[in-house]
């Protein structure tokens, strides 16, 4: 399983490791009646231990085939151009030997015919020479635009070109977002559209380029009739690192006191102790919150996922009445 770590501005690390956030007082742990809590509609949530890769999130796109597949035929013309060219000159060569040993021996032929097939040889030679720098040319354009991987597929005409041809695979870019810092591109990774099936993702190799001056980009391959069509941008989400331990906290457990995100911890039978949401990953359903030392929220632990919000209004009118009830004495 995978998820997928937050970007700065996502409200998760919003002073996530504080008890509370500037200038809010602390809240302090709840205790009801059984009848409040049924009436309250309050249930709660064990959780469990799960393992999970972080990722990093990025930007898809798949890619056009035809454009691979022009380059393609860009390359057979080129070869064909060299294999043509070498004939002309292996017959302009045996032409030129021809000429030139009837020239010395009898004198058969005339100087301006042995001069001539000498200027054909030269001449086919220097189109071979033009054919094959085209052929360079182009290879290394390939090269500079679509990587050596997709270079040498077009080269050779070996996968993963067939597929993309075929419309059996998708060629897909996967461009990083400024400042990711992703330790190596992973094999594998996955790919959805706003509204679709996941898309798995195979690596092809790094791309030259970077649309639009952003991070490093990849080209992965994606197969199977979840192929997307061209055009279409993506949502890949790119494992980066080891498995991790921890919890997934249910979205319904997490209320927010301006911006600080909570959660109820169940402490005894009716007791319920608000605890600061550390940063954490989204992930389908909830936030992954890793494993730590002295971390309140792990494995075994209940947390409230119906009532939450019940349980902070009771909290911050606790605390509310705790301040009034200082105040008087102060005075």
């Amino acid at each position: 399983m995978i998820v997928r770590r937050l970007p700065l501005s996502a409200p998760l690390l919003w002073l996530g490791l504080l008890p509370a956030a500037w200038g809010q007082t602390l809240l302090a742990p709840l205790t009801l009646t059984r009848d409040a809590i049924e009436a309250g509609g309050i249930q709660v949530q064990r959780l469990h231990a799960e393992h999970r890769a972080p990722t990093i999130a990025a930007f898809g796109q798949v890619l056009d085939p035809a454009r691979l597949a022009a380059l393609s035929a860009q390359t057979a013309e080129a070869r064909a151009d060299i294999a043509a060219s070498r004939a002309r000159l292996t017959l302009a060569q045996n032409e030129a030997k021809r000429a030139a040993g009837l020239f010395h021996a009898q004198g058969n032929v005339s100087m301006a015919e042995y001069q001539s097939a000498q200027a054909a040889e030269q001449v086919t030679a220097a189109t071979l020479t033009v054919a094959e720098a085209k052929l360079r040319s182009l290879q290394a354009g390939i090269r500079a635009t679509w990587g050596s991987a997709l270079a040498a597929s077009v080269a050779t005409g070996e996968s993963p070109l067939p597929d993309i041809e075929a419309g059996s695979s998708c060629l897909v870019q996967v461009v990083l977002p400024i400042g990711a810092d992703l330790a190596a591109a992973p094999a594998q990774a996955t790919a959805s559209p706003a509204a679709g099936p996941v898309l798995p993702l195979r690596l092809v190799g790094p791309s030259p380029q970077s649309p639009g001056g952003t991070g490093p980009a990849f080209y992965y391959l994606g197969s199977g009739p979840a192929c997307p069509p061209a055009g279409l941008r993506l949502r890949a989400e790119l494992p980066n690192g080891p498995a991790v331990t921890g919890v997934v906290i249910p979205a319904a457990a997490v209320v927010w006191r301006a911006a600080t995100p909570l959660v109820y911890r169940k402490s005894g039978k009716t007791g319920f102790t608000p605890v600061v949401l550390p940063a954490a990953d989204r992930v389908p359903g909830g936030y992954f919150v890793r494993d730590a030392a002295g971390a309140e929220l792990k494995p075994g632990v209940a947390v409230v996922v119906a009532g939450s919000a019940l349980l902070l209004s009771e909290s911050q009118a606790a605390a509310m009445a705790g301040n009034a009830a200082s105040s008087d004495d102060d005075d």
